[in-house]
């Protein structure tokens, strides 16, 4: 019985190929993604401390960051169909760069999800609202 084996080039070629199909669809999902409306229907964070059981949401964005803003339109979007659960704070990485690296926030956008003081799960990057719905509803089942 022969055995036929694959060259390496086949390899990068595979992998360069997914990698350009994986950049072109993410592009593509993140133009798409619309920008927010007016003013921000997120709470400005001012030092709230988080020791109910209810889930507090903390938002680190850039205000110069369209990808952030683009971001920050699927959260109000949450929102405004009433599918989040407890509080949403925006918080500035600008104007609080102290709150920023005590939770060693790598990036933003940046979701961080509190309960009882203690995070329970970070949400990084940009998400589509459809995912991020999903996301907030399995936090919100634990």
């Amino acid at each position: 019985m022969k055995v036929q084996k694959l060259k390496y080039g086949y390899f990068v070629i595979a992998i360069g190929l997914f990698y350009i199909l994986t950049v072109v669809v993410a592009d593509r999902k993140l133009e798409r993604a619309p920008l927010p409306m007016g003013e921000s229907r997120l709470s400005p964070f001012e030092g709230t401390t988080f020791e109910s059981e209810e889930l507090y949401f903390l938002f680190f964005y850039d205000g110069d960051s369209e990808l952030s803003q683009k971001m920050r339109a699927n959260v109000e979007n949450l929102l405004e169909e009433g599918l989040a659960p407890g509080l949403f704070y925006a918080v500035d990485a600008r104007e609080h760069p102290r709150l920023y690296y005590d939770h060693n926030v790598s990036g933003v956008p940046n979701i961080l999800v509190f309960k009882e003081d203690k995070e329970v799960k970070r949400i990084m990057g940009f998400v589509s609202s459809e995912n991020l719905s999903k996301i907030v509803k399995r936090v919100e089942a634990n």
